[in-house]
């Protein structure tokens, strides 16, 4: 359900008419909505509905404001969150596991023959 039906229904439960098909815009919507409204919160509604109507301006909702990351793992747990001012995260890049993730994965720590992570082990002993 689109938001200008959503408030064509609310504008109808509250006493508004059927006939609502000539309204084109959401600011439109909520000035019948707040024709019809009138009471103890007519302050709040009419703040709401001012608040609404600047959010979509234009005919769309405003767009959040998401950040991209990059991250490198490590051997700890990591949380990645959106920086201060941000909305939320758009798009997380996490970077290949190579050796560096540990100093101890070193070719004389791995055994002869095998490979981990890039890296072919020379270790022959006992």
């Amino acid at each position: 359900m689109t938001i200008v039906e959503t408030l064509k229904t609310l504008y109808t439960a509250m006493g508004g008419t059927d006939d609502t098909s000539a309204v084109q815009t959401i600011a439109e919507m909520l000035n019948l909505i707040s024709d019809i409204y009138s009471g103890e919160h007519s302050d709040v509604i009419a703040d709401a509905i001012a608040n609404i109507a600047e959010a979509y301006e234009g005919g769309s909702p405003a767009q959040p404001v998401l950040q991209d990351k990059t991250v490198t793992p490590t051997t700890s747990q990591q949380t990645i969150t959106a920086d201060e001012g941000k909305d939320g995260l758009g798009t997380v890049t996490v970077s290949a596991v190579t050796a560096a993730i540990d100093e101890n994965i070193t070719a004389a720590n791995i055994k002869s023959g095998i490979t981990i992570l890039g890296v072919e082990g020379t270790y022959s002993g006992e």
